[in-house]
C-alpha cells in the first residue's frame, strides 16, 4: 500500500505540473451519465487532488477510483473498530472478519486498478472495479444472510459499490 501511495502522488506531481487547473465542465460532463451524478460529483471534487489534476478524463478517472479506494480503507477501519468489541454475537464476528478481508482484497484490486489507468489498459481497470464490486457484493450477502444486519456497514457497502459503478461508467465513456 505504501508502495502504491508513493507511486500514486509522484504521477500526481507530474500531472500537476502539466496541469493548470480543474475542468469542472468535464467532471460534470462526465458524472452526468454515472446512476448517481451527486455522488460522483462530490467523490471527485472533494478529493485534494482534483484542484490541480482532473483536467482530463483518464484524471478524472484515476480521482474517481482513488475515491473508491478512500472509501474502501475508511470501511476497513470502520469494521476493525466493530472487530475490537467484546460483545459481538459470534456470527457478526465472523461476518465482520470476512468483511475486512473483502475490503482488504478491494483495497488491492482498486490499487491495481489505478496502475491498470496509468498504464492506459481501460479493460484491466473494467476487470479490477468488477474485483472490488463482487467482494464488497459478499460482504453484503454475508452480512444480510448469516449475521443480521449491521446498518453502518450495509450503508457503506452501498456507497462503495455507487462510487464503482461511477467510476466504471466513466472508464467506459473512456474506452
Amino acid at each position: 500500500m505504501k508502495q502504491f501511495t508513493k507511486l500514486f502522488f509522484i504521477c500526481i506531481l507530474i500531472f500537476s505540473s502539466i496541469v493548470e487547473s480543474a475542468d469542472s465542465t468535464l467532471i460534470t460532463e462526465l458524472c452526468k451519465h454515472c446512476d448517481d451524478p451527486k455522488l460522483c460529483l462530490s467523490s471527485i471534487q472533494d478529493r485534494p487532488e482534483s484542484g490541480e489534476f482532473a483536467a482530463t478524463t483518464n484524471q478524472i478517472e484515476i480521482i474517481a477510483i482513488s475515491a473508491v479506494s478512500a472509501n474502501a480503507s475508511s470501511t476497513s477501519t470502520y469494521i476493525r473498530e466493530m472487530l475490537s468489541r467484546e460483545d459481538l454475537e459470534p456470527a457478526l464476528e465472523a461476518t465482520l472478519e470476512d468483511c475486512q478481508k473483502n475490503y482488504q482484497d478491494a483495497v488491492e484490486q482498486l490499487d491495481d486498478s489505478i496502475s491498470a489507468m496509468l498504464a492506459n489498459a481501460h479493460a484491466d481497470v473494467d476487470v479490477w472495479m468488477h474485483a472490488a464490486i463482487s467482494a464488497i457484493e459478499s460482504c453484503s450477502n454475508d452480512l444480510e444472510l448469516h449475521a443480521g444486519n449491521d446498518v453502518e456497514l450495509s450503508h457503506r457497502n452501498k456507497v462503495f459499490l455507487k462510487l464503482c459503478k461511477n467510476a466504471l461508467v466513466i472508464n467506459k465513456i473512456l474506452t
